[in-house]
């Protein structure tokens, strides 16, 4: 990529939406061959053809292309969009907001409508060996495209060397309990939030501090909580 926050959109688009050659050839022009993958519910580790034994051709980035295969069969019918993307120059990483309408195949009439963030983390490099094109510096995209550099001036590009997907835990029981893991989550918070209020109302006398509009003290062993007016809420009354 030559501007990453402009072109990202398309990428994405053709990786979740493409069939299965321009994914390969998505894959092939802006991700490196070991690239590492991180997901709630899967993880590639980067590494190099070569590393597995008995396996000299299969490199990280070939499971990352097999994954996207099977995330595209599950769902044949997906929306999905780019909301926003920031290139943070400093640490090169590309963070990308997206929402998405997946559509599983053997659950008919339902749709998991869910937001993400993806962190992306870039490195610049031209068509000569990696070890001489990495950029150590802090990348920048400018209004123009990547100067030319390098043996023969090649053009320097963006290529992803990583990708972390971020999704709310509700979104991910979406996809797990199709119509009620959503539901489900949502409960469990409301529930873990009651014993949030409890546990500090609790452990008053220990931790110190009070409740606004509420009186605590022990009565007879027992804890006692009395509703009070303050100051203000009295001469807001008054």
């Amino acid at each position: 990529m030559e501007h990453p926050v402009r072109e990202i959109p398309s990428v994405i688009a053709a990786l979740s939406t493409g069939s299965p050659q321009q994914q390969r050839d998505t894959l092939a022009q802006y991700f490196l061959p070991d690239v590492s993958f991180t997901h709630p519910f899967c993880h590639v580790p980067a590494f190099h053809a070569g590393a597995i034994p008995f396996a000299p051709r299969l490199n990280s980035r070939w499971l990352l292309l097999c994954i996207y295969r099977w995330y595209r069969t599950l769902s044949p019918s997906i929306d999905i969009a780019v909301d926003s993307a920031v290139f943070d120059q400093r640490s090169s990483l590309l963070y990308v907001n997206i929402h998405q309408t997946f559509r599983v195949f053997f659950v008919p009439l339902y749709a998991a409508r869910v937001r993400l963030v993806t962190v992306l983390r870039l490195q610049q490099r031209t068509a000569w060996p990696a070890a001489e094109t990495v950029s150590r510096a802090g990348l920048t995209e400018a209004r123009e495209p990547a100067a030319l550099s390098g043996p023969g001036h090649e053009r320097a590009r963006y290529y992803v060397a990583a990708q972390e997907d971020y999704y709310q835990l509700g979104d991910c029981a979406q996809f797990l309990l199709p119509g009620l893991g959503a539901r489900l989550w949502r409960l469990w918070q409301l529930l873990s939030t009651l014993l949030c209020v409890a546990g500090a109302v609790l452990f008053l006398p220990v931790a110190g501090g009070g409740v606004p509009g509420c009186l605590v003290e022990r009565r007879d062993g027992n804890l006692l909580c009395a509703v009070v007016l303050t100051p203000e809420i009295g001469e807001k009354g008054g």
